[in-house]
């Protein structure tokens, strides 16, 4: 986002008062000052106190987020004093459309745990969302929510762990419209992708394959966007979806994701969309 379109996005927020500042007042005021003044960490600070104490609109907050990403090596740079997390984590907010497999869902995950540290996922309401233990030595780890019938709602997230809160701030991003399937004997994808963050990774395609519980079996199977039409349907989609990995595998999906990191915690967005098994190669 350029500077100049920072101050476009500011003037629409609020009548100009006079203040001495580029913008005019508004809870996003200091945010958009901090960001002019080449102040991305502090930016990020004045975001979450603006968005935590104001009812602000994600329409609004998204894309001053997306910028500081773009400012801090897509929020590696977004440290603090807690930062000591004592583990690998992600979270991970799910979105699900075709067949019978609708809905969605958040996860945590958790990869070398260092120490056994008690953990509570609040959403913006201060409403209980996950909780567990994290365990030394165990390898992967990971909690979900039951399906949602409803999008998580936009808004800054509290992971507790420990004695420590850090704060996440979840966008809403229109990951229904990332991926969709046209058509059951011989599905097409039709990809709808986001813009790329400014030093984040672009949005990935793969294939997941599942057992009848619904856990991953194989590793995911990138899909060669070269051969994915970009809006609009593809007659040669069909000829990429993979064989099973294992007699187990049950269903099949293809997936769509972005990242991010926020307090040391990867974020990531996924949307998937299931595809008919037995799929004919």
């Amino acid at each position: 986002m350029k500077i100049k379109t920072l101050i476009l996005m500011g003037c629409m927020l609020t009548p100009m008062t006079g203040l001495a500042s580029w913008f005019p007042y508004s809870p996003l005021q200091t945010t958009l000052d901090a960001l002019l003044s080449a102040q991305p960490q502090r930016a990020w600070q004045e975001l979450l106190l603006a968005v935590s104490q104001s009812d602000i609109d994600s329409q609004h907050w998204l894309p001053i987020k997306n910028e500081i990403m773009a400012q801090t090596n897509c929020g590696q740079q977004l440290m603090t004093d807690l930062n000591n997390l004592p583990a690998a984590l992600t979270l991970t907010v799910i979105s699900r459309s075709g067949l019978s497999s609708l809905g969605y869902q958040i996860k945590l995950s958790a990869e070398q745990a260092s120490q056994m540290q008690n953990f509570t996922l609040y959403n913006p309401q201060g409403k209980q969302l996950l909780e567990g233990e994290l365990l030394p030595k165990s390898g992967y780890q990971e909690w979900e929510t039951d399906d949602l019938l409803a999008p998580p709602q936009a808004g800054l997230y509290q992971l507790e762990i420990g004695a420590n809160r850090y704060p996440l701030l979840i966008a809403d991003n229109d990951t229904e419209n990332w991926l969709a399937r046209k058509g059951t004997r011989n599905p097409q994808l039709i990809t709808h992708l986001p813009e790329t963050v400014t030093h984040c990774s672009p949005p990935a395609l793969s294939w997941q394959w599942f057992d009848q519980g619904y856990n991953q079996i194989g590793l995911k199977r990138p899909i060669d966007l070269n051969k994915v039409a970009q809006n609009k349907t593809d007659a040669e989609t069909n000829t990429l979806i993979p064989s099973p990995p294992s007699n187990k595998a049950s269903y099949l999906s293809a997936s769509a994701s972005i990242f991010e990191y926020q307090s040391g915690v990867k974020i990531e967005y996924i949307h998937r969309v299931a595809i008919p098994f037995p799929a004919k190669p």
